[in-house]
């Protein structure tokens, strides 16, 4: 009798103990990540508790008012302090997840911005007993290519537990269950079959109507001297030293000095050829400048930005921990924007991967990252990101499910996504250019009457295979094939929205400093000054996004461009004389 009592009292303990825990569990791994082994008990491994925020929606309401032209509050951009006060995690939450985890003889720190993260490092033996996890080495191979090699890709868990009356102040633990491929830049050098044009359609009036002609050079080469043409971008110097544009650098993505001069020499002789920038080190990120070090992506982010913004200081944000995944990268990105004194107005960024890569584990991991961009732009920065280059349509990883998805941090409602044309008279759609609607990120305010009237537009379109309430992207577009560059000392041309977004990015950056000369605020946050202008833009009614589809994707479909709004080219592209007007000035 008394061996049953013990049994059920046994039951009875592990019931409670099950049922106090709160478990995130990974319905299956996600393609690319292979498991390859169990690491030794004593490897150590690096754990962030991300902890929530005070107030995440009353910063995005905070957010959205400064940056709305209309708002009387426009230009009015917050102090670190003033974002501490929402993005801090309350001392309750800091308490409560501190003292379960020294109950459990491990010692924290509080880490990020805000002290938002509670960071330690354990052995692997006590990461599982503290999380009920199971981590395991894993692998990296992209799936969609059978050929790119393998890389060892960390420690992940499929599922972990945490006491249930922690659920409400923890978002997310990292790593986890929240698998992180590798970072993907968003320009191209292979080539895409060209779709033929479509009938000729009329701009919306809305628009700006096109005043600037381009050489037909420029139908095989878009130099800046193109790009000035077919944007009216002034060639003058810009006259601010406060005003600054930043470049990020993610995964060693390097940038020569002597390329960029051999760039300025051949494409801007009317700039002086020693013109350089500013190496900004975060996490120990480098920038060596041996020839063989350049890449492409360092390349091309430099050379239109320098090239392109003339005299305005810039930067090249070197972000460190090339072994780390992307999304750390991203967070260093934005903790940097958030705790420099004076941080660059402008950045941009020309890395991603698709959604449909991500595991719906993810998402706590990709809400985090875009809350740090949503505090970077309160500070008044333009957050100016590539919308990727698998065009509108793909496969889900790892099936033949045909999708349509958006990138990421494209998706993010916080940043500004550029999507690629080409030609020059007119500009159409680049077949490769990403665009679409987030599964994570539900559409924001700003967007909703120009992405009501679009989705009313196209019907039973491509119906089933998108999220009708997702973030739309992109915003806007700029040129993004046949871009000449210098790397490593050579000639060369790329093309993708890694072009697209330091070129939109410069524009900016030359409206800022007109801004700043009539003593205005810059225009920080674009996404709702770009949506109530719209006559800023170069409407583009033509070309369409298929991608370029896995062979094993069933069907070829995409996003076509239209009047008006579109997830094809978003607005269109820049008319800087028109944005000019649009700010103030």
């Amino acid at each position: 009798m008394l061996g049953r009592e013990l049994t059920v009292a046994a039951l009875f303990l592990l019931f409670s103990l099950q049922a106090s825990a709160r478990t995130s569990t990974l319905d299956a791994i996600p393609p690319g990540f292979t498991q390859v082994g169990t690491p030794s008990s004593e490897t150590t491994v690096d754990i962030r508790i991300a902890l929530r925020a005070t107030d995440n929606a009353g910063l995005q309401s905070k957010l959205y008012e400064i940056s709305t032209p209309e708002s009387a509050s426009y230009g009015q951009y917050l102090t670190r302090d003033q974002i501490k006060s929402y993005a801090a995690p309350p001392s309750d939450s800091v308490t409560a997840v501190t003292s379960w985890l020294r109950s459990q003889n491990v010692s924290s720190t509080a880490t990020g911005p805000f002290g938002e993260y509670l960071s330690f490092s354990v052995p692997v033996s006590k990461a599982n007993d503290l999380l009920n996890a199971e981590y395991t080495n894993f692998t990296y191979n992209t799936p969609s290519s059978s050929s790119q090699a393998i890389q060892t890709w960390g420690l992940y868990t499929s599922a972990y537990s945490i006491p249930d009356d922690l659920f409400e102040y923890i978002n997310f633990i990292h790593p986890s269950n929240a698998f992180a491929p590798p970072v993907t830049r968003s320009g191209r050098t292979m080539i895409y079959p060209k779709t033929s044009s479509p009938s000729r359609r009329t701009p919306s009036a809305r628009f700006a109507t096109r005043a600037n002609t381009a050489p037909t050079s420029c139908e095989t080469s878009v130099p800046p001297s193109c790009l000035q043409s077919l944007y009216g971008i002034p060639t003058t110097p810009a006259t601010q030293s406060s005003n600054i544009l930043g470049v990020s650098s993610l995964q060693s993505n390097w940038a020569l000095e002597s390329d960029l001069e051999s760039f300025l020499t051949e494409y801007r002789p009317d700039m002086s050829p020693n013109t350089t920038f500013t190496l900004v080190s975060v996490e120990n990120g480098t920038n060596p400048q041996e020839i063989g070090d350049a890449s492409y992506e360092g390349s091309l982010d430099i050379q239109y930005t320098v090239g392109i913004a003339t005299d305005v200081p810039t930067e090249y944000i070197a972000v460190g921990n090339i072994d780390t995944n992307f999304f750390d990268s991203l967070i260093d990105l934005a903790e940097y924007l958030i705790t420099a004194d004076d941080p660059p107005q402008v950045v941009t960024t020309s890395y991603g991967v698709e959604e449909g890569y991500l595991a719906s584990s993810n998402a706590e991991l990709l809400e985090q990252v875009c809350d740090a961009f949503m505090q970077a732009t309160s500070r008044g920065i333009s957050l100016i990101v590539s919308s990727g280059d698998d065009g509108g349509a793909g496969c889900t990883a790892g099936t033949t499910n045909l999708t349509l998805f958006a990138a990421f941090p494209a998706s993010c409602p916080y940043v500004t996504a550029v999507g690629s044309v080409t030609g020059i008279n007119p500009e159409v759609a680049s077949n490769f250019s990403g665009g679409g609607f987030s599964n994570y990120f539900s559409r924001p305010s700003y967007q909703d009457s120009v992405v009501s009237s679009y989705l009313s537009s196209i019907g039973s379109t491509n119906e089933g295979l998108y999220n009708t309430s997702g973030r739309a992207v992109p915003d806007v577009a700029a040129q993004g094939e046949n871009i000449p560059i210098v790397v490593n000392g050579r000639q060369g041309t790329e093309e993708g929205t890694s072009a697209s977004s330091p070129i939109f990015a410069s524009v900016i950056s030359l409206v800022n400093d007109r801004l700043i000369a009539e003593g205005k605020p810059v225009l920080g946050f674009l996404n709702p000054f770009i949506y109530s202008n719209p006559q800023a833009f170069f409407d583009i009614i033509e070309g369409s996004t298929p991608g370029l589809i896995p062979a094993d994707c069933p069907d070829t479909v995409g996003w076509t461009a239209v009047q008006g709004w579109d997830p094809a080219t978003g607005f269109g592209t820049p008319n800087f004389d028109a944005i000019v007007t649009a700010a103030g000035l």
